[in-house]
């Protein structure tokens, strides 16, 4: 859905019954992409259009998660739970290549300026890889918390990700200079996180999509609230930026998508 911050008014885009944990946009040729748990596949949507018929990108994956857009290269990249694989393909899904095996890899953002990949891996920490994998190194290791959910500032050269515990920490995107930013003093998961400007915006076990400043100790705002969990933010830079979200809810442990949000201001 698209929810306007001033207006509040809320445009519903797509609606589906599966498993989706992330997104990404090619702004080159204005496509979303997201990955289908359980469905097993990559799909995509043109947008802003008025057509949002899903095409399938590819096909017959195991527990497809992260998902990363390279549009200047064309390629796609995912994180792969079930298998721990990194995997690319190009954006029409064709030339397919595992690229590394990893631990446990749920989230996975780029920075395409510096060339760098950033893979949440979900007990362990945060892995730093270039594009050709040539080079790993761990840049956060995670505490007893699990970390569900992780962004990227490319502007600052910083991360942001938010642990099982409730607390939204940041490094700088070599590891250092880490500190907390906000803590929700609520134990759960948190799948959702987006940053832009000078703000996080993130999704709670409340159902409630939030936004607190960078400055650390800044109180939170509530945006919107949702009958069901929201598990995935997507920050959309273009002119008249737009804050993207999927909300899920849980059926005995069955993890379904239910809206696709944008928020725009």
């Amino acid at each position: 859905m698209e929810f306007d911050i001033d207006t509040g008014n809320v445009t519903v885009l797509l609606e589906q019954s599966e498993n989706v944990y992330a997104m990404d946009y090619d702004y080159k040729n204005r496509f979303i992409y997201f990955p289908r748990y359980n469905t097993h596949d990559i799909v995509r949507f043109a947008y802003p259009s008025k057509n949002t018929t899903l095409q399938t990108v590819i096909q017959s994956l195991s527990g497809p998660t992260g998902i990363a857009v390279d549009p200047t290269n064309g390629h796609i990249y995912w994180t792969d739970y079930n298998t721990n694989r990194l995997s690319r393909c190009n954006l029409d899904g064709n030339n397919v290549n595992v690229l590394s095996s990893l631990n446990s890899p749920l989230v996975i953002r780029l920075d395409l300026t510096n060339r760098w990949i950033y893979i949440v891996e979900r007990f362990l920490g945060i892995l730093k890889s270039r594009f050709d994998v040539a080079k790993q190194q761990n840049i956060v290791n995670s505490t007893s918390a699990p970390v569900d959910s992780m962004d990227i500032d490319t502007n600052e050269h910083r991360l942001y990700w938010i642990n099982g515990e409730g607390d939204i920490t940041s490094s700088k995107d070599d590891g250092s200079d880490v500190k907390t930013i906000h803590s929700t003093n609520v134990t759960a998961y948190y799948y959702a996180i987006g940053v832009v400007g000078s703000y996080i915006y993130y999704g709670n076990a409340y159902n409630q999509l939030l936004m607190v400043s960078k400055t650390p100790g800044s109180a939170q705002t509530v945006l919107y609230n949702d009958t069901s969990r929201i598990y995935s933010i997507f920050v959309l830079n273009s002119p008249g930026m737009s804050i993207t979200i999927f909300s899920m809810f849980d059926d005995n442990l069955r993890r379904k998508l239910k809206r696709f949000f944008t928020i725009s201001y």
